[in-house]
């Protein structure tokens, strides 16, 4: 795996301009995301990510137009970021995205065996991918599909006709049509965790992991989206639907047929009410239902 990328070879390949150092990138991400990477190549497509751009020290390279290049090179300057200048920031960002994944060996393709521990109860008709790594005393049930990037650690149980892996849903409007981006990064399921049956778990967009912490307990017909992360002890109940990048901390729990709208943070030991459609934060401890969801009391 290469795992770094000149922009010099990635301008020349997309026939772009770059202003600033021939950076080496070794990951793209969002400017507002936390990264495993130490130079990533990111876009804006207006002034408002200044600040997001300042404070992500992995920032190294990044996709805008002409227009909004002054303000940046103005105030982000000192971080010696490389600018690549496009009328498309977000779709050359996401075509670079795909020349990477399928023309290069950017990206982790997780091609080697299934690894499977000792003493897993897997049913004949699961589907276990290339890719793959399951720790000791794990239970799947029939018809059940692990994706390739996922590893599932010790004492998990996980029902039937549950997906893990799942590719996560990220659209957007390039040239006037809808564009889905490939999702290259994974799924960690720490210890102990329960999944019951008809739940779609997705993998992470660029890197790292979507992650289950340790004694999660997952009902059926749950939705968890691409870069959700779900703290240790966190009950998720029945037909709860989590959006992109939500996070539950430890100990909540998120009740019956639950909406978590993307990048909401669900504070610990709180808890959510049936029915309930989360648009912002909830406060650590408080119980919070409605719709829109709202806090309530402790």
């Amino acid at each position: 795996m290469q795992r770094k990328i000149r922009m010099s070879e990635i301008c020349n390949r997309f026939n772009l301009k770059y202003v600033g150092e021939d950076f080496f990138i070794n990951g793209l991400n969002l400017c507002n995301r936390k990264s495993k990477y130490d130079c990533i190549l990111t876009y804006v497509t207006n002034e408002n990510y200044v600040e997001s751009i300042r404070e992500n020290t992995a920032v190294k390279g990044v996709i805008l137009t002409k227009d909004v290049l002054p303000t940046y090179e103005a105030k982000v300057k000192n971080k010696g970021v490389t600018f690549i200048i496009c009328d498309n920031p977000e779709g050359f960002f996401y075509d670079i995205h795909d020349y990477l994944y399928y023309q290069t060996d950017f990206y982790e393709k997780y091609d080697f065996m299934a690894q499977v521990g000792d003493g897993c109860d897997i049913h004949a008709s699961a589907v276990i991918e290339d890719g793959v790594v399951i720790g000791k005393n794990v239970r799947i049930g029939a018809t059940t599909v692990v994706r390739k990037g996922t590893v599932i650690k010790d004492n998990c149980k996980i029902g039937c006709n549950t997906i893990i892996g799942s590719e996560g849903f990220q659209i957007v409007k390039y040239r006037g049509k809808n564009r889905r981006v490939v999702h290259c990064g994974g799924i960690l399921i720490d210890e102990n965790v329960c999944i019951g049956d008809n739940v779609t778990v997705c993998n992470s967009l660029f890197e790292n992991t979507s992650y289950i912490g340790r004694q999660v307990m997952i009902d059926n017909h749950a939705y968890i989206a691409h870069n959700v992360v779900i703290e240790d002890n966190a009950v998720i109940t029945a037909a709860v639907v989590l959006c992109g990048s939500t996070i539950v901390e430890k100990d909540a729990w998120v009740g019956v047929n639950t909406s978590v709208l993307n990048r909401v943070t669900v504070g610990s030991y709180s808890k959510i009410g049936i029915g309930s459609v989360v648009t912002r934060d909830v406060p650590e401890g408080t119980l919070t239902y409605g719709v829109p969801a709202r806090a309530k009391g402790k």
